[in-house]
């Protein structure tokens, strides 16, 4: 993990963001805090961040958003419950959580894991099959597949 971030936050965004992060994920909608498709629009996508930010010193380079989305359940196997409810018609509210710990991870640390990555894009092709094609979507999509 990089362990560089810059000096001021982003606007909109209070939480600090890694430079591998804001090197390559440079549109408004990852700084836009009121966004409804914007990964920390969402209360949960806000909340998500906001808890994460204040335990940075937690997150390693081994991080997943496996681990991150864990932390919330009693049993850390209910992630699986959650990433097969990404199919479901009802997905909508665990596709959203999944995106925002995706980019939470990847704002604070600059990585993401293999698996989350995969789970990130399944969550965002779910929000896409619901709302229809959305430009912050489309971005978030395209911002992830290309980051290496």
């Amino acid at each position: 993990m990089d362990d560089t971030t810059h000096d001021e936050t982003r606007p909109g965004i209070d939480a600090p963001a890694d430079d591998a992060f804001t090197d390559h994920f440079t549109s408004p909608v990852y700084d836009d805090p009121a966004g409804e498709f914007a990964p920390f629009g969402t209360d949960e996508g806000a909340d998500l961040l906001a808890e994460w930010a204040a335990r940075r010193d937690e997150l390693e380079a081994t991080t997943t958003v496996r681990d991150l989305l864990a932390d919330g359940f009693d049993e850390p196997s209910d992630v699986d419950g959650m990433f097969a409810g990404l199919d479901d018609e009802d997905g909508v509210d665990a596709a959203t959580i999944v995106v925002a710990a995706g980019f939470t991870l990847l704002r604070l640390t600059g990585q993401i894991d293999d698996e989350g990555r995969a789970m990130v894009l399944r969550a965002l092709a779910a929000l896409e099959s619901f709302y229809g094609e959305q430009p912050e979507l489309s971005r978030m999509r395209d911002d992830l597949e290309a980051f290496v």
